[in-house]
């Protein structure tokens, strides 16, 4: 046995196959290390591109934010609907990707903060309207007195207890972006469908006849809700260039109505809602701006940089 284990022969195989087998292991490590780096090299890569992307959509958004303050500024129509630029641009290539502008002023929509007034004399008007809006649009019973008391215009305690019996207080002030609204457990399964719907509003309280929806203009003017077929059919025709036409619509006999309505809708618009959409590769980006319009005057209040939802 000795003799065997001095056997030259047997030594050298031996030596051999611990080599081959060291030799084995480095190439396994120096292969994990190659992979690792790879994967490493991969994943900055991918954190460059998206560096990259992020600043590309920084720079497209304003440079769409200027050119949206000299289109609204440069507007020459009298009214706001339809037929003007700002509702009338497509979608445009960029680097590897297209970029899509929406706008929509927020009178278009109805609006919530209104409801933060208490001493506002209109209030049942409101409240009734959006009640109405609400079960329309979600076949829901609308959560009034939850959004009232996060508006700070409610009687409901200051702090609540959501589905899991969590704890969470109201705002007790004005909207800031709709988005908060899915702070409110009321809201977190109607959110989406509403919002489509619903503004922070604009300060008088007016809703855009030339572009409001019918669900809005009827919940806030159920007296139209007889001469909707036509306002409608003019709308796909021209834009209403005074609020007198809807009076024309209505007919003799309507002043009284009509008096009774025209201060909760116009044909002009004020704060302007602008979402943009980037899409560049696999991925989407999207910014949120309001801008103020007065006369010439276009300025940007809000700026955010956010998910696919309605901020405004």
């Amino acid at each position: 046995m000795k003799n065997h284990l001095r056997n030259p022969q047997f030594i050298h195989k031996n030596k051999t196959g611990s080599v081959l087998i060291a030799v084995l292991i480095v190439i396994s490590f120096c292969v994990s290390v190659i992979l690792l780096i790879h994967e490493r090299a991969i994943k900055s890569y991918s954190s460059v591109i998206d560096l990259q992307t992020e600043y590309q959509g920084a720079i497209y958004a304003m440079t769409v934010i200027k050119a949206l303050e000299l289109v609204f500024r440069y507007d020459t129509k009298s009214t706001d609907g339809s037929e003007n630029i700002w509702n009338n641009i497509v979608p445009f290539p960029v680097d590897k990707g297209f970029l899509t502008v929406y706008i929509k002023p927020l009178n278009s929509k109805f609006p919530l903060n209104i409801l933060a007034k208490d001493n506002n004399t209109n209030k049942e008007r409101y409240e009734t309207g959006f009640e109405k809006l609400t079960e329309t649009i979600t076949n829901e019973t609308a959560p009034l007195e939850d959004l009232k008391s996060w508006l700070g215009n409610g009687h409901i305690n200051t702090e609540r207890f959501d589905e899991n019996n969590v704890p969470y207080s109201f705002k007790g002030g004005q909207l800031d972006t709709l988005a908060e609204l899915r702070f409110i457990p009321a809201f977190s399964n109607i959110f989406k469908d509403l919002s489509q719907y619903v503004s922070i509003g604009d300060t008088n309280g007016k809703i855009n006849i030339n572009l409001a929806s019918e669900e809005v203009i009827v919940s806030l003017l159920p007296e139209l809700e007889p001469y909707m077929k036509d306002i409608l059919e003019i709308r796909k025709e021209r834009d209403f260039k005074d609020v007198s036409e809807i009076y024309t619509i209505m007919g003799q006999g309507n002043q009284e109505v009509y008096n009774k309505i025209l201060p909760f809708f116009d044909v002009k618009s004020s704060l302007f809602y602008a979402k943009l959409e980037l899409i560049v590769g696999n991925m989407n980006k999207y910014y949120h701006i309001l801008f103020q319009k007065n006369g010439k005057s276009v300025k940007v209040i809000k700026y955010i940089e956010g998910p696919n939802i309605e901020y405004f």
